[in-house]
């Protein structure tokens, strides 16, 4: 007996924790969302592109777009133009459309939209390595002087590239220093910072390279911000030349890399690029659908998501009937309420999702009451049991008939679903009840039916709850918790709440 115990106890674990690990590994890896009403940012990117086309001349426009693989999933993207042929290609490792026409008249506007999320997106795929020396440039006379002045305190406070960089960027932004402004030129543009940053350090021998950036806030407007980054043997840094800022923000989107213009234009003039960001919500579930609709990899690849809709709506019935089992098994085994069964209440439990439960109570009740009455009259002419039960589920069906015919008669739409109140449900209970009835009396009967009515209103209120249907469609693992809680429960043997009631009276006495 007690290798029987440790058999199912072993199993109950084994249960419990493949369950449990199926769940976390949908969590935490595959980033599943515990609710269906969790919703991720979707980051809307537009860029406006306005110029004055030449007459008679061909146009081509050539402007940097990021790249799709830069940390975030891209849900979409855009070019909009009116008889404008478009064309992307790579170049430098960056991304670049050109938009061409033959002709161009007047003022121009070419879109560009992106559309980003977060959610299922794969870390963004570092450069190849960057060169780690470069040549000096030749300075002469005063931007000499002031670059080796403002280069030796910084290699005197300074221990490795990371440390050079931050304390470079630091003297720049000191525009009190005369040698700062000599080599601005009275120019304190962020892009001419950034320049005499690059400078200094090119004297040093250390390369940098600038990066545009755009930041996914919820701005109307904004323009791209100057980043600068420098490979050191292992890693790229990236630095803000404002205020020395190390690290790429999460929420920056790298545009382009490079000292080239972001536009460039042929055949027109007056160029202009404007950009506006905007956040929108778009549930997590809806995402992955969309994304896979995409053939893009989700939590959706291989989970019944991945199943016909009508396919889903059928399998999200049949997936509760253990939620129900597992309810009417601790009901029988640990309050002690006695039903028709484990399966009966849990089947009436899905036929009142046809009539509702009111409706449904009131049927089950009216409907049954009918055919145990029909029943007891017909126990005074002494038939056998199985002519009784065919009578009594006639009268059933004449019943059932009858309350539908009323019911249109009356505009009431919920009493036609009765007509969908299974039948063999029916016929199940009315037998089963009469048997009892046969068996153990009709108090006793009577007891029976009201339990099994009671855990199958309970179980339909269970069955139909939105969020359980979610995780349990969601997280086929919580089945095998369920399964491990029914192993534990078979080998249950204490008392029951009903019994601790019944023989209070002893207690007390004994007291």
């Amino acid at each position: 007996m007690r290798s029987v115990k440790l058999h199912a106890r072993l199993l109950a674990t084994t249960l419990l924790i493949v369950g449990i690990g199926s769940m976390a590994y949908q969590v935490l890896v595959q980033k599943v969302p515990l609710k269906e009403s969790e919703t991720d940012p979707v980051w809307v990117v537009d860029a406006q592109v306005s110029f004055t086309a030449r007459p008679n001349q061909p146009l081509k426009a050539r402007m940097f777009v990021p790249p799709l693989d830069s940390g975030f999933t891209a849900l979409n993207e855009s070019f909009i133009s009116n008889n404008y042929g478009v064309n992307v290609n790579r170049e430098n490792g960056n991304r670049l459309v050109t938009w061409s026409a033959r002709r161009g008249a007047g003022e121009e506007t070419l879109y560009y939209r992106l559309m980003l999320t977060p959610r299922f997106a794969e870390p963004a795929p570092p450069p190849e390595g960057g060169p780690q020396f470069r040549p000096s440039p030749s300075l002469q006379g005063a931007e000499r002087v002031a670059a080796d002045a403002l280069l030796a305190p910084i290699r005197q406070h300074s221990a490795d590239i990371e440390t050079f960089i931050s304390e470079t960027i630091k003297r720049v932004n000191n525009l009190e220093n005369d040698n700062v402004r000599l080599l601005l030129g009275g120019d304190l543009r962020p892009e001419n910072r950034a320049r005499v940053v690059d400078l200094l350090l090119a004297v040093a021998h250390i390369p940098a390279e600038p990066v545009h950036t755009l930041q996914l806030a919820d701005n109307k407007s904004q323009q791209p911000e100057l980043w600068l980054r420098t490979f050191n043997g292992q890693d790229w840094l990236y630095f803000n030349p404002l205020d020395g800022r190390q690290g790429l923000p999460e929420d920056r989107l790298v545009w382009w890399s490079g000292e080239k213009p972001l536009l460039t234009l042929e055949g027109g003039r007056g160029s202009r690029v404007s950009f506006s960001v905007h956040e929108n919500e778009m549930s997590a579930l809806q995402l992955a659908q969309s994304l896979k609709l995409q053939d893009r990899n989700t939590f959706i690849d291989f989970t019944f998501y991945e199943l016909p809709v009508p396919t889903q709506q059928l399998l999200k019935v049949l997936i509760m009937i253990p939620v129900g089992v597992l309810l009417v098994l601790l009901i029988r085994s640990l309050v002690g309420m006695e039903t028709l069964g484990t399966f009966t209440p849990v089947l009436i439990a899905l036929a009142f999702r046809e009539t509702q439960v009111i409706w449904g109570v009131l049927l089950f009740t009216g409907i049954t009451t009918v055919g145990l009455s029909v029943r007891s009259y017909l126990e005074h002419l002494k038939l056998q049991l199985l002519a009784r039960l065919s009578v009594v589920l006639t009268f059933v069906v004449i019943m059932m008939g009858v309350i539908t015919l009323l019911s249109y008669k009356l505009g009431l739409s919920t009493g036609l679903s009765v007509a969908l109140f299974p039948m063999v449900i029916l016929t199940m209970v009315i037998e089963r009840v009469s048997i009892v009835w046969e068996e153990r009396g009709g108090p006793q009967s009577l007891k029976v039916a009201i339990g099994t009515l009671i855990a199958a209103v309970l179980c339909h209120f269970l069955m139909v709850w939105e969020q359980l249907i979610y995780l349990v469609f969601t997280f086929p693992g919580i089945l095998l918790m369920l399964a491990a809680v029914m192993v534990v429960m078979g080998h249950y043997r204490g008392y029951r709440l009903m019994e601790l009631l019944r023989f209070r009276a002893m207690t007390e006495e004994g007291n």
